[in-house]
């Protein structure tokens, strides 16, 4: 039941897709490719094979080869990047990954990001040594901050608009804690916001403080657009906005704002089913900030245990007592807007999700009463967090694990209604949950319900 939330594609088949070839086809495109240098036809015709690759397995090394040809790469970045991490240069995640960590690399990267924004299934899944390559190198930006440079071609900066622009930004992230709008909405919003201020960096004219500035604004545009991906279900979108957010958080020397993104990506880890990376940027994150408020040490123990719980370890319940004890150490009023909803509810949905993932169904319910709660969640005066659907998968997962069948299904119906139209990605995740009990009847209307939402998505013009 805990395995990846939702499976993101491997960079093959968007490089696949990226040519618009069936896997018959790329793998009849292959076998000429191999032909070609080996003289001979081998037997790469059958689309299992590109199946298999598409789903982890390594091809062999003149496969590679052929594969990096087909979409116009050399031998020598082959050999340079290595599989898979060298298709990333077939796909738009080029800029974002290959970039140098320099303030001009950020802006490519962050104006990479924002141009593909608007389809958040067009991004490839980024994890293992590709990931950890990027935070290493993101540690040494901080630890040897670059100088930004002024950009003397394009109109000058209208230095006016930037104070509007920041309240903006700063309105979509106070969406966060609660809002009325949909995920959907509030993610183009922020997309529009996105793109504007890196439209900024790559055509208008700056002196170096406007650029500093307009690089702080795009490290908050692309984690707002990384938060609502995640309340889209589309992690693969939101770890890199995250990326992009943290090359510029890295490019202007922002700690806080490079330890608010490696939390985020390693709850996304975490979520992709890759606990060990979710360690991993905890450890980076407490490594870029040594001075941190206690409910961003907080939000670091709950990480930390989410990811140990996923490995059965049960020092997981001894990171959520540091978080707990932590937590108690805060101030009443929080200035940062990422951390407002950091309190005593949030600690206990975090133990509820080690509890669940430690096999504790039971007292796992116990501690998600709060979000399970039918009053506050059907008041209509109550506004939630555009998280609050995809939140409540985990009360479904524990709810489903001790046989609880018209209890999950209940709960996935308050999911759709504070949503209004479940997100597809999310709609996905609940059907797969409820598939193997289709045969009971509130779950095969629930079932229908959710493929309603699904086809609404794909008809409905954005």
């Amino acid at each position: 039941m805990y395995e990846r939330t939702e499976p993101a594609q491997h960079p093959l088949k968007h490089a696949r897709k990226s040519l618009g070839l069936s896997q018959v086809a790329y793998a009849r495109l292959i076998a000429r490719e191999l032909k070609e240098e080996l003289g001979f036809e081998p037997q790469v015709r059958n689309h299992h094979q590109v199946l298999r690759w598409e789903s982890g397995t390594v091809p062999q090394r003149g496969v590679q080869r052929a594969i990096s040809r087909i979409h116009g790469i050399s031998d020598g970045e082959l050999e340079r990047h290595g599989w898979p991490n060298v298709l990333y240069l077939a796909i738009g995640d080029r800029a974002l990954l290959n970039e140098p960590w320099t303030p001009l690399g950020a802006i490519n990267a962050l104006n990479s990001t924002a141009r593909r924004a608007r389809a958040p299934r067009s991004f490839a899944e980024v994890s293992g040594p590709v990931l950890r390559g990027q935070v290493h190198a993101a540690l040494a930006a901080l630890r040897h901050p670059q100088p930004i440079s002024a950009r003397d071609q394009g109109p000058l900066v209208d230095l006016d608009t930037l104070p509007h622009i920041e309240t903006r930004i700063e309105a979509l992230e106070l969406q966060e804690v609660s809002s009325p709008s949909t995920p959907l909405a509030l993610y183009y919003g922020a997309v529009t916001e996105h793109q504007l201020v890196t439209c900024h960096l790559t055509r208008s004219g700056y002196d170096n403080k406007t650029a500093a500035w307009l690089l702080s604004l795009a490290s908050r545009t692309a984690a707002v657009c990384g938060w609502l991906s995640i309340c889209l279900g589309e992690y693969a979108a939101a770890t890199s906005h995250y990326l992009a957010a943290l090359r510029a958080a890295a490019a202007t020397g922002s700690r806080k704002q490079a330890v608010s993104c490696m939390a985020e990506l390693a709850f996304l880890q975490t979520e992709a089913g890759d606990p060990q990376d979710a360690l991993f940027l905890v450890r980076a994150a407490r490594a870029a900030g040594s001075r941190l408020s206690p409910r961003r040490r907080a939000v670091l123990y709950a990480r930390e245990a989410d990811a140990l719980a996923r490995l059965n370890d049960l020092d997981a319940l001894r990171a959520l007592e540091l978080a707990e004890r932590t937590l108690a150490l805060a101030a009443p009023y929080e200035l940062e807007v990422s951390l407002l909803n950091i309190d005593a509810d949030w600690l206990a949905e975090r133990t509820g999700r080690a509890r669940l993932h430690l096999g504790q169904h039971r007292e796992a319910l116990r501690h998600f009463a709060t979000i399970l709660d039918t009053g506050s969640v059907s008041d209509l005066n109550t506004i939630h967090s555009p998280r609050a659907t995809g939140r409540l998968l985990h009360p479904v997962d524990a709810q489903l694990a001790i046989g609880e069948i018209d209890a999950a299904a209940q709960t996935a119906h308050r999911a759709i209604a504070i949503a209004g139209t479940l997100p597809s990605a999310l709609a996905h995740q609940y059907q797969k949950r409820f598939a193997i009990h289709r045969s009971q009847s509130p779950v095969n209307d629930l079932l229908s319900l959710l493929k309603e939402h699904q086809a609404l998505h794909e008809t409905t013009p954005h």
